[in-house]
């Protein structure tokens, strides 16, 4: 099972901005209207997103043939963009706070540029039909987000609770209960409704700063035969403000227990930080390339 940070962002953003405290005050006179912008203003920052090279700091979780779960290495990647999703190239370049040597970032860079290079020649010379199935591929998912979202809208009923500060920023705090009826249309939405939670939106400008899910009730997964995730499993994401202009991913944690395979229990914490945020320079991308792929 996946968790989303995109996700996750994407439809608080919305919903929040559509319950925004000022909202009387904008009146808008068409609602549709009014979340269409809302909307276009949300991918406008996922694209300035895209403009970014960063630090990522984290430790992935593994799960072997027999359900055993364990927790890998410590690793940080460079981070260079890319306008295609699910491109971005992830440079390995630590393990465990010990630096890859010069020779193996060079082979990686070279085995990366080969990849970059054979996927442009591939898709130079696709035929017709593998091209439409590629666009359609590439359709899908950026439908399947859009679902995602529409799932958001029908899931949860949002409270504003509260103001706090934090980071110096005034913040409206929303709670975010679940409708356990409503319908939807995507894995996410099912996932969902599994979960309550909260989210800390600046009032400055209406952006998400965090967010902190729990899960309310057991997560099966291949109907329980695969695995279980226990009620109580926390997700916390947090989001910062960067050179004073946009707000960008800044923490991920994820706490849960549960069960593989219906009997070897587990317990994890993770935690994935995102840092040392630079305006991503275009000239990079002669060594990186616009066709890459993340590191495995």
């Amino acid at each position: 099972m996946k968790f989303s940070r995109a996700a996750w962002v994407a439809f608080v953003c919305l919903i929040l901005l559509a319950s925004r405290p000022d909202a009387q005050q904008a009146a808008p006179t068409d609602i549709k209207e009014f979340l269409k912008k809302v909307r276009a203003n949300l991918q406008l920052d996922n694209d300035l997103q895209t403009q970014y090279t960063y630090l990522e700091r984290r430790a992935d979780v593994r799960v072997s043939k027999l359900g055993k779960v364990t927790i890998g290495p410590k690793r940080t990647f460079e981070v260079y963009p890319s306008g295609k999703p699910g491109k971005t190239y992830k440079r390995l370049i630590e393990v465990d706070g010990q630096r890859l040597s010069e020779a193996e970032l060079q082979r990686r860079d070279e085995e990366h540029r080969q990849a970059v290079l054979a996927q442009y020649e591939k898709e130079q010379n696709e035929s017709a039909a593998d091209k439409e199935k590629r666009l359609k591929k590439d359709a899908d998912e950026q439908r399947e987000q859009r679902e995602v979202v529409d799932d958001g809208f029908a899931v949860y009923d949002i409270a504003l609770v509260g103001q706090e500060v934090q980071d110096g920023c005034q913040m409206t705090v929303a709670q975010l209960t679940p409708r356990p009826n409503a319908q939807t249309r995507t894995e996410y939405g099912g996932y969902f409704k599994k979960f309550k939670g909260r989210a800390w939106v600046c009032q400055d400008d209406y952006q998400v700063a965090r967010i902190e899910m729990e899960a309310i009730d057991d997560i099966t997964i291949g109907w329980g035969l695969l695995g279980r995730v226990h009620e109580g499993s926390k997700f916390t994401f947090t989001r910062k403000k960067v050179n004073g202009e946009i707000w960008l991913p800044a923490e991920a944690k994820f706490e849960a227990s549960g069960r593989t395979l219906m009997f070897r229990k587990f317990q994890l914490f993770t935690v994935t930080s995102y840092s040392d945020y630079k305006k991503f320079n275009v000239n990079t991308s002669v060594t990186y390339g616009d066709h890459p792929k993340e590191d495995p």
